[in-house]
Formats: C-alpha cells, sequence, structure tokens
C-alpha cells in the first residue's frame, strides 16, 4: 500500500521500481490502475519501453492497453516503442508487434533521429517476423528501394529458405505493396516486378534469383 501511495505522488517512482527488478510491485500498481502509463524517464523513455527493454512483456502487454498511451511519443533518440520492439527477436516481440499494429492511432512510417522507421531496424537485424508484421499494416508505406533490397536479402536470397519458401515470401511481399501508397520510385519497382511475376517464380523454381536481383539492381541505379 505505501508503494501505492509513494508513485500516486510521484509516478517516476515507477522506473525505480523497474531498476530494482520490482515487478511484483509494478503487476499490483497496473492492477490497481496506478500506473501512469506516458510518464518519462531521463532519457525520455515511457513506462512501457522502459518494461520492454527489461523483457517484462505481460506487464508491456497490459499497459498497452491504456487508452491514454501515447503510443507514438519518442525518446530522446527519436525511437518510438516499435523502433525498441523492432530491437527484439523473441516471439514474444512478434505478439507485440502485432497488437502494436492493431492500434489505430499508431503510426509506422515515424524516423528516429537517425531516419530510421521502425522496418529498417528490423530488417537491419533481419528479424524477418517482425518486419512482415509492420509491411502488412496498410498504414506502413516508408519503403524505399535500398530497404527493399534488404528485405529481399533477408527473406528471399537467404540460403535458410527452401524454394517454396521463398515464393511465399515473395508473394507476401509484393501482395502487400501492392495495396500500398509508395513513392513514385518504388511503385515503378513494384509494376516491374508484377509485370515479370510468373517468370521470378519460375527462376525460383531453379533456386536462382537472377532476374529478381537484376530487375532491383536496375532501380537502384536510377535511385
Amino acid at each position: 500500500m505505501e508503494t501505492i501511495i509513494q508513485v500516486k505522488e510521484d509516478p517516476a517512482l515507477v522506473f525505480t521500481l523497474i531498476k530494482q527488478g520490482e515487478y511484483d510491485k509494478i503487476e499490483t500498481l497496473i492492477e490497481n490502475n496506478e500506473i501512469n502509463v506516458n510518464v518519462v524517464d531521463g532519457v525520455g523513455n515511457d513506462v512501457v519501453s522502459r518494461l520492454l527493454k527489461a523483457k517484462q512483456y505481460e506487464l508491456v502487454l497490459e499497459l498497452m492497453k491504456k487508452k491514454n498511451w501515447d503510443v507514438n511519443h519518442q525518446n530522446d533518440e527519436g525511437n518510438t516503442f516499435g523502433h525498441i520492439l523492432a530491437h527484439d527477436d523473441s516471439p514474444m516481440a512478434v505478439k507485440l508487434m502485432e497488437q502494436l499494429t492493431k492500434k489505430k492511432n499508431y503510426m509506422p512510417n515515424i524516423k528516429n533521429h537517425k531516419g530510421e522507421t521502425a522496418m529498417d531496424i528490423a530488417l537491419s537485424n533481419n528479424y524477418l517476423c517482425t518486419a512482415f508484421k509492420l509491411l502488412e499494416d496498410k498504414r506502413f508505406n516508408d519503403i524505399n528501394i535500398f530497404s527493399f533490397k534488404q528485405l529481399f536479402n533477408a527473406s528471399i536470397k537467404n540460403e535458410v529458405y527452401g524454394k517454396y519458401s521463398k515464393i511465399t515470401n515473395f508473394e507476401l511481399i509484393v501482395d502487400n505493396l501492392e495495396k500500398k501508397e509508395l513513392n513514385s520510385d518504388m511503385q515503378e519497382l513494384v509494376n516491374s516486378i508484377n509485370d515479370n511475376r510468373d517468370a521470378i517464380k519460375r527462376d525460383f523454381m531453379k533456386n536462382r534469383s537472377v532476374l529478381l536481383e537484376s530487375i532491383i539492381e536496375n532501380y537502384m541505379v536510377l535511385a
């Protein structure tokens, strides 16, 4: 009870509890609706992001349900909760990303101070499941030819995948990109890929990706 009173008087004390690993007390505070979900620490991380960094996924899920949570809040580095989540490759992180993209007010195109979207971070780490969750979000359209090539390298050129998995990944990527309002260069690239779609898949069946790579490289030269 004393902890609840203290946190009510000074919401930032919740960060002390996180630092000390007193997650049972935080759970009690959440159950009693005594967490200010938008309070931030000294570098601009809100409570949800700090708990994510501590890998307290169940507590994060509970706080994500708060209607007043500023899901697009950026810390001092310009990172949103989504950017921080994109650094995590655990199965729970994928579940959290799925929940995040269901939130109507989430803005997946936000860039941090390095000019990175959450998708850029996921791709740079080869976290394909997370990247696909973002790709499936109709609101996400800030993808350029260079990030598309990263997506290609991770999901198709990667020898981890067999030819049928590569075709599945290819279809998923192109089908999702077709639904988006893309910049002119990306739209032209997607159109060119669609024009050669069957030939590209025949290439995959021979365990090759020469045609798709050639199309991508041609547009990278023009970009």
